[in-house]
């Protein structure tokens, strides 16, 4: 089952036995190899276009509701086709509700990491207690690599990639399960990413590359 908003797009979805949480189509970055612009904003049959009206919190616990009378689920993933940081009040509350109905859920957000810069202060304290995991895209190991597959914003552009670093080893001291990532594109260096990660004290994780003629 799949919940959809107002605007007929979808909140909560699911994939690989986990629910996965659409809450802003905002993102301080334009990825390179981002799939939704060549999957028309679609994930495997869900129509993830949230327009200007992102869902209130209220909708997104609903969302999660309808889906838990569905079929359970035993974990929940901020991540849709934009940055869940970019809604961080909104983000916080939705967990603190989410531990309060449904103790025992795992939490994980899915991020490329620039939150700090997004909200203008290190927001792993505020995270830390309200997710078990935290997956953060990395994709490579230098910085002038990163601003150019990244793509990111013109205000995130200098600072972002130690921006990233520094987001992943505050959340390595504070969340239990933080790894980097890394898509396997063509020429990544995904060696040289595992090594950072291990450097920041974060695990790591490769991420397999789709492109826009994947079946979806």
């Amino acid at each position: 089952m799949i919940y959809y908003s107002p605007m007929n797009a979808s909140i909560a979805y699911r994939y690989r036995g986990a629910l996965y949480l659409n809450i802003t189509n905002r993102c301080p970055t334009a990825c390179e190899f981002c799939i939704k612009r060549g999957w028309d904003m679609r994930f495997r049959g869900s129509d993830l276009r949230l327009g200007p009206q992102e869902p209130s919190v209220s909708d997104i616990l609903g969302a999660v509701e309808t889906e838990r009378r569905a079929s359970p689920f035993s974990e929940a993933v901020f991540c849709g086709y934009g940055e869940p940081t970019c809604r961080l009040p909104e983000l916080l509350e939705v967990c603190g509700e989410l531990r309060r109905l449904l103790p025992g859920l795992r939490l994980r957000l899915n991020t490329v990491g620039l939150g700090d810069l997004v909200n203008g202060r290190p927001i792993a304290p505020e995270l830390q207690g309200r997710l078990d995991a935290v997956r953060i895209s990395l994709n490579t190991a230098d910085p002038a690599e990163w601003a150019r597959i990244m793509r990111p914003l013109p205000e995130y552009r200098e600072r972002g990639f130690e921006s990233v670093l520094g987001f992943i080893r505050d959340c390595a001291r504070r969340i239990p399960d933080t790894q980097a990532t890394a898509v396997e594109r063509p020429g990544a260096d995904v060696e040289a990413c595992r090594r950072l990660a291990r450097t920041l004290g974060a695990g790591f994780a490769p991420r397999a590359y789709l492109d826009a003629y994947e079946e979806r």
